[in-house]
């Protein structure tokens, strides 16, 4: 079973599908995860500890492979959203800020990440809350854990560490920086499925695909090219709901700000929910802080953001920088923001940012037994990294469970497209919950999350045109990827480092 497909990849250099394990006799499963985020990672771990052991007689002679490419939990440095973090450059945490690790077994996983200088705790009280006039206030309950360099660093440097622990039974098919070989489509024949990526090579064939992303931009065509034996999964995942944030990245070029902590949940600013100082975390190195203008990464509340992309027919960006920094400075009480010289690298929009609903009385994954389609992610336990990392390990177990029991499976309540889904932030997730993610209770935070009911619904369809929000509708505008629409005729963008750069130089903020 070579894992690219006759003619239609009769160009391809190389089959990617890895050999039967060492010793192996048998012709175990064949199975492809496909995803970058935690979820798809330890789903694809534990799948080959599993078939390495040889305790699991289901994946005995498994062969394994994760297809990556861009994930959520994104660093970065220029304007671009391709330029790759440099050891001991500046640089911007994108998406995820900080994760918690209560649950014991994925506390020992995250130590062994951290045992591989991958990544290590905040020191304690480095993040922190501000609440009204209370200024900052540590958070100590619990270990606030950041990747060394970044959080792309850090998923980059796991991705890379698997694929060299399970050599021979997990083969690693990363479709980043290489676009080409990203999966875009799906088919199942008679043979099993079989996998298309952009470039045109056709991998498989697989007797099981397991999904790890959640975005309906990418999960509504990826699925929809499968066909009929896809639309179970479809529906299933259009009921994911997720909140919409816009998410700022400023550098201060002038006087530094006083901010003695490397990340503060924000209560009681409308516009602003997390204030994170990438300056003062981890290098590559593992040393803290880069020397230099602080970076900031600054994200608003999902209120706000749901709000000013859904509602405002002039775009988001004009808004957005104005009330994101009056927040700042009302919070840091900054008289003068502009003497300390902003310049705004990006301000992007979050189409799908962290989940709100989960499916009822969740199993940890989703699962179509029938055709061997699973899928993993956060929205199935809690939103953030650890409910990610339970989720993947639930989808390994499962279809492990699958593969040995057969006919005997029980597959209730792992395909619920009909069924309606539990608000996460009620739901008995075990963790606290806020706009940005969930973090353990031990750490003492006040749950908030300020999700409207602007966000539309992809339960009946997703529409393309979500991506451009009201700018988008008002100009006859149709996006394609979330980052460059909603920006409105007369946003202010400016000469800087690049087309998204702008140099602020406002009002002064009482």
């Amino acid at each position: 079973g070579s894992s690219i497909g006759s003619a239609e990849a009769s160009a391809a250099a190389s089959c990617v599908m890895p050999p039967p394990p060492r010793g192996s006799q048998v012709e175990g499963p064949r199975i492809v995860v496909v995803g970058t985020g935690i979820a798809a990672l330890m789903c694809i771990r534990s799948l080959a500890k599993l078939a390495r052991s040889g305790g699991e007689p289901a994946l005995r002679g498994a062969r394994l492979v994760l297809c990556t490419s861009r994930g959520k939990l994104a660093t970065q440095m220029g304007p671009k959203n391709q330029t790759l973090p440099q050891p001991g450059k500046p640089f911007f945490d994108y998406g995820c800020q900080y994760f918690t690790a209560d649950e014991p077994w994925f506390a020992k996983e995250v130590q062994r990440w951290s045992s591989l200088h991958l990544c290590q705790a905040l020191p304690d009280g480095a993040v922190g809350t501000f609440s009204g006039d209370k200024g900052f206030s540590p958070l100590l309950g619990d270990k606030c854990w950041v990747g060394n360099g970044g959080m792309a660093v850090m998923l980059d440097g796991l991705l890379e560490q698997t694929a060299r622990e399970f050599e021979g039974i997990v083969e690693l098919v990363r479709g980043f920086p290489d676009t080409n070989r990203a999966v875009r489509a799906l088919a199942r024949r008679q043979t099993g499925w079989h996998l298309t990526t952009k470039g045109g090579d056709v991998l498989g064939p697989f007797d099981y695909v397991i999904g790890g992303f959640a975005q309906h931009c990418l999960t509504d065509p990826f699925l929809t090219s499968g066909g009929e034996d896809c639309d179970p999964m479809l529906r299933c995942l259009r009921r994911v709901e997720s909140n919409q944030m816009i998410v700022m990245q400023v550098s201060f070029e002038g006087e530094l700000l006083p901010m003695q902590f490397a990340g503060a949940h924000v209560y009681g600013e409308e516009a602003l929910s997390w204030i994170g100082n990438n300056s003062a975390k981890p290098q590559q190195s593992g040393k803290f802080g880069t020397l230099g203008p602080q970076h900031l990464t600054l994200i608003s509340t999902a209120c706000f953001g749901e709000n000013e992309f859904n509602c405002n027919p002039k775009g988001y960006r004009r808004t957005a920088e104005a009330e994101m920094l009056a927040a700042l400075a009302r919070v840091l009480r900054i008289r003068d923001l502009a003497s300390h010289r902003p310049s705004i690298n990006r301000i992007n929009h979050w189409e799908d940012g962290l989940p709100v609903t989960t499916p009822p009385n969740s199993r940890g994954c989703l699962f179509d037994s029938s055709v061997g389609l699973g899928w993993c992610g956060d929205f199935c336990v809690a939103p953030g990294v650890q409910g990610a990392a339970q989720s993947g390990r639930s989808m390994a177990q499962t279809l492990c469970d699958h593969i040995r029991e057969g006919s005997r499976f029980n597959s209730d309540g792992l395909l619920p497209f009909d069924d309606t889904w539990s608000p996460i932030d009620l739901s008995d997730s075990g963790v606290t919950v806020v706009d940005i993610g969930g973090f353990s209770k031990a750490l003492g935070l006040t749950s908030c999350s300020t999700h409207t009911d602007l966000v539309p619904s992809a339960i009946g369809g997703y529409d393309q045109t979500a991506h451009t929000g009201a700018a988008g509708r008002a100009y006859g505008k149709v996006g394609n990827s979330g980052e460059g629409s909603g920006k409105g005729k007369d946003a202010p963008w400016g000469k800087g480092r690049g087309k998204n750069s702008r140099r602020y130089g406002g009002r002064s903020h009482a």
